[in-house]
């Protein structure tokens, strides 16, 4: 299936228009300390830090507590 021209450019603004308006996620890791992360969690949705565990192999939710 090909998509449109318009669906195409539509589909680049909402992106620009997000970038403006979020952070750069990227941007964000690199000023945190080491064994922190930013994450979007995949069971509450939050964008938010997520903090390695001590045993060092999971990172933790900060919002709910889930591990990943």
């Amino acid at each position: 299936m090909a998509i449109r021209t318009e669906d195409t450019k539509d589909l680049l603004d909402r992106y620009l228009g997000a970038l403006q308006r979020h952070d750069d996620p990227d941007q964000a890791s690199e000023d945190l300390s080491p064994g922190l992360d930013v994450r979007t969690c995949a069971n509450c949705g939050a964008h938010t830090i997520f903090r390695l565990d001590p045993a060092g192999t999971w990172f933790e939710c900060t919002a709910c507590g889930h591990l990943a």
